[in-house]
Order: structure tokens, then C-alpha cells, then sequence
């Protein structure tokens, strides 16, 4: 009987770890559709990247003061956090400058393919040979991706795919090394840290690019506000969702990020979905709720 209960409670726990990714993938849609009004008011990429992060430390830095939690993780943790930094460095800066030279669709195929890797090596790194349920619904939900976002292959460069594979390669760094980062110390605290670093690395790199270029109209710069609060809600809920309901689960959720934006543009912008598109995201949403019936 208290085994049932224990049972019931971790799967309980892992339910609203899911349903966190899921509101943490919104989230993120959310970035990528202010960030759409901040491009179109003349700011850089740079100047979404900067807002992202240094909204991040701030907001954290609010948490953490307000909760009380302690300020800096300890002294053994330093070395993962900052591998961890670093990576979350590198999927902000790789994922953001790939468009610049292949197609936004096929950019995010490739970043995509992160919860497959998840799904793959997470297992591997435990010494246990992968579930067939998450790795199946990492691959359903990949080629619902493929199928909604019909990526354009005739303008392959090597240089703009090489940065979205080092991205989600960054992105898989982060899922799978935060787990026990989050589990093991204080969650707000460990991001405090985690965006102090990169941080510090953004001001490095303002200082000696020269700045940043600012929106001028009032929407955009409303807009880039947004960024930062959906981006602080969404990584916020990430690490919890890693949290509760583990790397492999939680990274399917985030198929349905791409999804959620393709949505909203055609809600607020007009756009059109086409019958592929349709079909593709119900083959997202079917490879995310076949991971709900993952046992781990």
C-alpha cells in the first residue's frame, strides 16, 4: 500500500512537471512572437539576446531576494554551472545567428532534433538502454516538426546548420546536466547563478562590440519588455519541469513550442496554415501526449 502511494505521488509529481514544460514551451512561443515585433522596430538580434538574459538575472535576482534563498550555489556546484552557462550561452548566440544563413524553418528542424538527442543519450549516460515510449514520441513529435514547418533544403548552408546542430547539442547539455543541479540545491538559485554568468558575458560582449541597437517606436520597445518576462516564466518553468518530470519527458513537451508559434502567427499576424502544417501538429501533439505513458 505505501508503495502504490509513493507510486502514485512521483507520477503525480511528473503530470505537472509535463504540464510545466508544456507552459514553459508556450512561453517560449510567446519570446519568439514579441521578439517578431522588436525585429520589425529595427533592433539587432543582439539587443534580444541582451534583453533575454539580463531580464533573466534580474528577475531571478527578485526571486531569489524575495524568497530569501541563498545567493550563490556551492563551492562543488561552480564547475557544472558554469558548463551549464556556457551552453545556455551557446543555444541563445548559435540558434539566433543560424537564420542569418539558412531558412528559418530548417533552423528550427535542426535545433529540434534536441529531444531525440535527449531521448538517446540521457538513457545512455544512466547505463540503461533507452525507453521505446519516449524515444518513440521524441521521433513522432521530430517528424510532425518536419511535416508542419516544411523546410525549404535548396538553400543548405553549412555554416547556418552547423550552428543549429550546436545549439540543440547545447540545449541537450543543459537538460541533461541541470537535473541534478535542480534537485539537489535550490532551483531560483542555481538560475541566479546560471544567468549572473551569462550575464557577465553579454556586458563583456557589449563592451567591446560598441553597444547594442534599442527599437525606437513605443510597441517594440513594449515588445522587448515582453521578451523578458515570457523568457524568465519560460525558463523558470523549464527547470522545473526538469525538476519533476525528468530530461527525457520534458524535452518532448518542447516540440510543441514551433507549433504554439506557427499558431500565433496565424491568430495574430494573418498568416495562413496550410493542410501540411495542420497535419504536422497533430502528430506533435500525438508524439507529446504518447510520452505521458512513458514510465520513467
Amino acid at each position: 500500500m505505501r508503495g502504490e502511494r509513493r507510486m502514485s505521488r512521483e507520477l503525480s509529481v511528473a503530470a505537472i512537471g509535463r504540464l510545466a514544460a508544456l507552459a514553459s514551451a508556450t512561453s517560449f512561443a510567446g519570446v519568439s512572437m514579441f521578439a517578431g515585433f522588436v525585429y520589425s522596430g529595427g533592433a539587432t538580434p543582439a539587443s534580444v539576446i541582451a534583453a533575454r538574459l539580463l531580464f533573466g538575472l534580474f528577475g531571478t535576482f527578485a526571486v531569489v531576494a524575495y524568497l530569501r534563498r541563498p545567493w550563490m550555489v556551492p563551492a562543488r556546484e561552480w564547475r557544472p554551472t558554469l558548463v551549464i552557462a556556457t551552453a545556455w550561452l551557446a543555444v541563445n548566440v548559435c540558434y539566433m545567428a543560424s537564420f542569418y544563413y539558412i531558412p528559418v524553418s530548417l533552423a528550427v528542424l535542426i535545433f529540434f532534433t534536441f529531444p531525440v538527442q535527449v531521448a538517446l543519450i540521457g538513457p545512455l549516460l544512466a547505463r540503461r538502454r533507452p525507453e521505446p515510449v519516449t524515444l518513440g514520441a521524441a521521433l513522432i513529435a521530430f517528424a510532425g516538426l518536419a511535416l508542419a514547418l516544411g523546410p525549404d533544403l535548396g538553400n543548405l548552408d553549412w555554416r547556418g546548420c552547423a550552428l543549429a546542430l550546436a545549439a540543440a547539442v547545447a540545449l541537450m547539455t543543459t537538460f541533461l546536466m541541470s537535473r541534478r543541479l535542480v534537485v539537489d540545491q535550490d532551483m531560483f538559485t542555481f538560475s541566479f547563478n546560471l544567468h549572473l554568468l551569462c550575464g557577465l558575458a553579454v556586458v563583456v560582449y557589449v563592451g567591446g562590440t560598441g553597444g547594442i541597437a534599442l527599437p525606437a517606436a513605443p510597441v517594440a520597445i513594449g515588445a522587448l519588455f515582453g521578451v523578458g518576462v515570457f523568457y524568465i516564466l519560460a525558463v523558470c518553468l523549464q527547470f522545473f519541469a526538469i525538476r519533476s518530470a525528468g530530461a527525457p519527458q520534458s524535452s518532448i513537451m518542447f516540440n510543441a513550442e514551433p507549433v504554439f508559434t506557427v499558431l500565433g502567427a496565424a491568430l495574430l499576424l494573418g498568416e495562413h496554415l496550410g493542410p501540411g502544417q495542420v497535419a504536422g501538429a497533430v502528430l506533435v501533439i500525438a508524439g507529446v501526449l504518447l510520452s505521458t505513458r512513458a514510465k520513467s
